[in-house]
Formats: C-alpha cells, structure tokens, sequence
C-alpha cells in the first residue's frame, strides 16, 4: 500500500479526548517545514525571483549586488509565507467547513449529542490541523532569529508567534479547538492576500501589489477587527459561560475560560496594532497616487542580513 492509500484509508473523523501527549508528533511538523523551504528556496523561489524581478536583464543587475540579495531574499520569504497561508487556509477549510460550528458559533460548545464544553471530543483531522500549525510557529519563532530579514516590528513579531504558539497549544489541551480552527481560518486569509501584495511589489507590479494590498486591508477590517471581535470573542466571552456546567467545573472551567480570552483579546490588541501601520500606508498610498511603498514593515537599520 503506498503513501497515498494509507493516507486515504485513515478515518479523520475518528474522535477522541485532546491530550498533551499528542503534542509528541510536533517536533516532526517543526522539522518539516524549514525542511520544505530549503527546498523551494533553492529549486523554486530563487529562480522564480531572478525570473520576476529582473527577467531577462538580470545579468546586469550584477549578481553579488547587496540591493540584489536584499530583494531577492524578502521576494522568496514572501513566497514561502504565502505557499504557507496558501495551504493553512484551505486546510482550515477543509477541516472546519461542513462542521456546524463553521456557521453557528453556538456548536463551538455544544454537541455532538451530549457533550458540551469542556467535556467534547476532538476529530483526527482537527488535530492534524492543530499539529500541523503548531509546528509551522515552532518553526517560525526560529526562522524570525535565525533566518529571515530583520525588520523594525521584531519584537511584535515574535510575541506575535511566541503567544499564538502557547494559544494553540493551550485551546487544544483545554478544548477550545472548534473555536480556534475557525480563528485559524480567518487569520491566514488576509495573509495570502499581504504576501502576494508584497511579492508583486519586489517585482515591479505595482498595479497588481496596490489591488493585492486593497484586498489585504479589506479582509483585514472584515475578518480580523469585525468578525474576530464581534462574534468569536462575543462567543468565548458570553455564549460559551451559557453552556458551562459551573457544578461539574468549578475550578478548571473559570481558569481555562480567563486564560483563554486573555490570549485572545491580546491577539485583538495586534489586530489593531498592524491597522495603525496599515492605515499609516494606506494613507500614503493615496498621497503616492496609488504607489505602494514596499512593506507595511520597514526593514531595521543597522541590522545584518542572515545569509542562506
């Protein structure tokens, strides 16, 4: 049987308690993805740079240029961010789609049958979800040091990942994972959108990176500063004390349900954050006459450049 059959055989809708102790195949998805990388940045992203970028002049840019290798190495991290969203997008989809909860916030706590909040079960394929982006921020809070182009909003970045890690972890174990799917799904959606702005932009597309970074800021406001507060954080505020059996979890249910939206409205305070950059570009957007500049974060100065 190959890989696809055994894949193909496994029931993703085989459901059981979310542990700690799954958590063990972790470190193989944080393995996997710089491991991924390395190859598309050597046999894709490389080429596809020199071929967008500089097209058939390329060999007069002279290839050891410092503004060379600067552009090069911020087209192909965007590149991977963006196959990366890409693809933690449609899995979230896939993932949480058909499920109640998808449309109706009120399924996050209650049902199948019985079981509400924390007392559910979690399905294989939302925790190969969970597994799979834990791993990619395990990865991250180590590429954001090791790897990547330094820029002025590090700090942010790295509590950026530094909490969502421990907030995916911490829904998973305390059973928060239907409502953490679905805050899974409309994070990555906006990124997709950001990452192919940006990637336009280092290329000399302007026309299509201002279109991409419209799309960005529209998906940012729909999903991230409307939708995020107003219904899932209504959601694990208010509906979610309603299905809480405060006999049966006295203790744990207030401690999982305080620490919980703690993380969450902090993410929240990001949100809006990134919006004050975002606002602050968009506005010189107009002033430019459409011109993008070519990040919403600036790169520090006086920072060195990881090499590959």
């Amino acid at each position: 049987m190959g890989l696809f059959e055994s894949v193909k055989s496994i029931n993703w809708e085989l459901e059981s308690s979310p542990v700690y102790q799954d958590f063990r195949v972790l470190p193989l998805f944080a393995v996997f993805f710089p491991t991924i990388r390395f190859l598309l940045d050597r046999f894709v992203f490389e080429k596809l740079a020199n071929h967008l970028i500089y097209g058939k002049h390329r060999q007069d840019m002279g290839d050891d240029t410092t503004e060379r290798k600067k552009k090069i190495r911020k087209f192909k991290e965007s590149a991977w961010k963006c196959v990366y969203y890409l693809s933690a997008e449609i899995l979230a989809l896939s993932v949480t789609y058909n499920e109640p909860w998808f449309m109706n916030t009120k399924y996050f706590w209650v049902g199948p049958g019985d079981q509400t909040w924390p007392d559910q079960q979690t399905k294989l394929k939302l925790k190969f979800l969970y597994m799979f982006v834990a791993g990619f921020y395990t990865y991250s809070i180590f590429a954001l040091i090791f790897w990547e182009t330094r820029r002025s909003d590090f700090g942010v970045s790295m509590g950026h990942h530094i909490a969502t890690l421990i907030l995916i972890v911490l829904s998973y174990v305390c059973s928060f994972s239907r409502v953490g799917s679905v805050v899974l799904a409309l994070h990555d959606a906006s990124d997709v959108f950001l990452e192919v702005g940006k990637m336009s932009k280092y290329s000399g597309a302007e026309s299509i990176a201002s279109f991409s970074f419209i799309l960005f800021v529209l998906s940012w406001i729909i999903l991230r500063l409307i939708y995020y507060p107003f219904w899932i954080l209504w959601s694990t505020s208010y509906e979610v004390v309603l299905e809480l059996d405060k006999d049966k979890h006295p203790i744990e249910g207030p401690i999982y349900y305080y620490m919980f939206n703690t993380l969450l409205y902090c993410l929240l305070v990001l949100h809006i954050y990134w919006w004050v950059l975002m606002y602050r570009m968009l506005v010189k957007q107009i002033q430019d006459r459409g011109k993008l500049s070519e990040d919403v974060r600036s790169d520090s100065e006086g920072e060195e450049e990881h090499e590959d």
